[in-house]
């Protein structure tokens, strides 16, 4: 139900009242009032700025003569303006009819600058120095970019005993009043949303306590004494190491070993303290920083308590990178680390005056002592560049400088290629490089096609082999790092191929074709037996080459279904490279046979048709699938075919014969009709 206007007021008017009950427990309060553009939104009819200002006046007429009060207002000179921030009256003795008369003259604008407004009025009633209140009335959110709930812990740390108490007037979404509610609850203050009376009413009720005396809290109970504990951990240790530190004394007792620098309250580090299976507790190790001086080791307890304390002096190490002067570009560079035991980190490649590392490798210790050499590929680019290994912290604990020198790197190839060909690519460059030759269209990034450079057992490094595109052009060869820089590259012109295949013009159905490809060397790919109109393969071979030259032949098994069909020769990305039509004609295919036989019998079936023929015949109950039996079809040695002999089911019944193709298609059908043994003549 909404609520009328003068229902509305008297909301604000008790949300306002809450500042009255507040000032009796506040030696000073600053009000803090919205005049921001939104607060001409209306309310049954008046504005929320016209029901703000009578409750305040109302709010004020009431107020106690020996509170000081003060009033902030914002948004209310201009537009856009983050700094409209005004104190209208300052902290003091209550003067109702001025103040009420700087009310009456508010007249909403602009922005919402609540975070800084609360500050202003912070800071006016010198909140570092004395107990300060401010009660902020507002019916929106933050719009100029500072975080209410930031401000509020801001307040809160540095005040001496700073509260702000807030009212959001109208702020319905709860997203709206999380920054209001954030910056009350930081500082110990209430929140207040006044959007209805029984909410208003429950806030006022557990807010009114603040206006009763406050008996001061029972003396605190004296903290139990310190734990007989110590800290056994050497007097000094070396930069970067890894301590231990062993807790004694007392059982019973946990929290944590910290080091901090001497006199200062950031730890650098800290490990657990607990309990050892056999009684006692178990060694602390803590990761010593790279920044040499005095130290200091803190058992904090649980409690928050310092239970024990110890100095401890970090001291200077040797820590070196073993590396050359200079090194080639684009090579896999062997990095010693020489330093004592029990350090950590990377060691990280960055350019010269850059802090964006190239690369790094870990620091991992020896089975032997020492550190492992860890291995970085190097860039490319020649230039100055620093190696530095960093600890897991990030601190610096060696460094050295390096020089690349350009490597020498080439593409041995020809100027150009027959398309669809393998191509054979010469390396000619510095041992120790790395990376892949890639091939690309002129002027294009896309990889085509690419192989990855290996180092040969003898030196150098073996040839890369690339199948080219189908496609005639111009290209690029190039020779790029892990890394994607390119250490040599070279132009190579593709050449069409010229390729035919020899195929018959026609053929009977169901029968095997001989295509010849013929074409330059190195072209691999497949023949393909494909519908007029269609790309999805019948029937595919391989093409291969032929020892002494040239192409082996391939054989294709023709279709059931007479028609017009073309042959491929389709490289290995299914790129056609050439094409050839051929018709598939009708075959004379004849399954003799009886027209009747008995149950339970052998049934022998001649097979009539043109060589080249393959598959099954089967016997099918008639409208059923699978078939009751089959047979393999088999050429003669001599001429023709084989008889086909057939176990017939023991039930009578009218089936089909079938002669099915390798790829199940049917070529020739014919009935059958099994009877029993009285129902006639079973012919053959």
């Amino acid at each position: 139900m909404k609520l009328g206007v003068q229902y509305r007021a008297a909301v604000a008017l008790c949300a306002l009242t809450l500042a009255a009950q507040i000032a009796q427990a506040a030696d000073q309060v600053m009000l803090v009032l919205d005049a921001s553009g939104s607060m001409w939104g209306r309310l049954d009819g008046r504005s929320k700025m016209d029901i703000a200002k009578q409750a305040l006046k109302d709010l004020l007429a009431d107020w106690p003569a020996d509170r000081e009060v003060g009033l902030v207002v914002y948004g209310h000179s201009s537009k856009g303006d983050c700094n409209d921030i005004e104190t209208v009256v300052p902290v003091g003795p209550l003067d109702a009819t001025t103040l009420g008369q700087r009310v009456d003259g508010l007249v909403p604008k602009g922005m919402t600058p609540l975070s800084a407004a609360v500050k202003q009025a912070a800071e006016a009633l010198k909140f570092t120095e004395r107990k300060a209140t401010v009660v902020l009335l507002s019916d929106g959110k933050e719009t100029c970019d500072l975080d209410p709930c930031a401000l509020g812990a801001e307040l809160e740390k540095l005040g001496v005993d700073f509260t702000a108490h807030v009212i959001g007037f109208d702020v319905a979404k709860l997203e709206d009043q999380k920054g209001l509610r954030c910056l009350a609850q930081a500082t110990g203050g209430r929140f207040i949303a006044a959007t209805d009376a029984a909410e208003l009413n429950q806030a006022l009720s557990e807010t009114a306590k603040v206006s009763q005396p406050v008996a001061p809290p029972p003396p605190r109970p004296a903290p139990p004494p310190l734990p007989m504990v110590e800290l056994v951990a050497p007097d000094s240790a070396l930069k970067g190491t890894l301590v231990k530190v062993e807790p004694k004394g007392e059982e019973g007792h946990t929290g944590y070993v910290y080091l901090f620098p001497k006199g200062r309250d950031r730890d650098l580090g800290f490990g657990g303290v607990k309990p050892a299976p056999m009684g006692g507790y178990r060694p602390v190790e803590i990761r010593l920083p790279a920044q040499p001086g005095p130290y200091v080791l803190k058992w904090i307890g649980d409690d928050k308590r310092v239970y024990t304390e110890r100095p401890l002096a970090v001291v200077e190490s040797d820590v070196r990178l073993s590396v050359p002067e200079s090194a080639t570009a684009g090579t896999l560079l062997k990095v010693g680390l020489e330093a004592p035991g029990g350090l950590d980190g990377y060691v990280y490649l960055y350019p010269k005056g850059r802090t964006q590392d190239l690369g790094f490798c870990g620091a991992r210790p020896a089975r032997t002592g020492g550190y492992q050499p860890c291995e970085l590929r190097l860039p490319a680019d020649p230039g100055d560049y620093d190696l530095k290994w960093l600890s897991g912290r990030k601190e610096l604990l060696a460094q050295a400088a390096l020089a690349l020198v350009p490597a020498e790197a080439g593409l041995a190839v020809p100027e150009s290629a027959v398309a669809g060909t393998l191509l054979r690519v010469g390396i000619r460059a510095s041992e120790g490089l790395a990376g892949y030759v890639r091939l690309f269209a002129k002027g294009k990034d896309i990889v085509i096609v690419e192989a990855r450079v290996y180092p040969d057992a003898v030196g150098g490094y073996k040839p890369v082999e690339l199948r080219l595109p189908t496609q005639p052009g111009d290209f690029t060869l190039k020779w790029v790092s892990d890394r994607k820089e390119v250490l040599a590259e070279s132009p190579l012109r593709i050449d069409g191929a010229e390729v035919s295949l020899e195929v018959p013009a026609s053929a009977p159905k169901g029968t095997q074709i001989e295509v010849l490809p013929r074409g330059p060397d190195g072209l691999t790919g497949h023949v393909r037996l494909v519908s007029q109109g269609k790309d999805k393969a019948i029937e595919a071979a391989v093409i291969r080459q032929a020892k002494q030259g040239g192409y082996q032949p391939a054989r294709l098994r023709l279709p059931a279904v007479p028609g017009d069909y073309r042959v491929l020769w389709a490289a290995e990305n299914r790129a056609p490279l050439v094409d050839v039509p051929i018709r598939v004609t009708e075959a004379a295919i004849v399954i003799d046979a009886p027209e009747r036989a008995p149950v339970g019998g052998e049934l022998s079936v001649a097979l009539k048709a043109p060589d080249g023929l393959d598959g099954r015949l089967c016997l099918f109950a008639q409208g059923k699938t699978p078939p009751v039996t089959c047979g393999l079809v088999r050429e003669d040695r001599i001429a023709g075919y084989v008889p086909v002999r057939l176990k017939l089911p023991a039930q009578a019944g009218t089936l089909v014969l079938r002669w099915l193709s390798g790829r199940n298609e049917v070529l020739a059908e014919r009935p059958l009709t099994v009877v029993e043994p009285d129902g006639g003549d079973p012919g053959r």
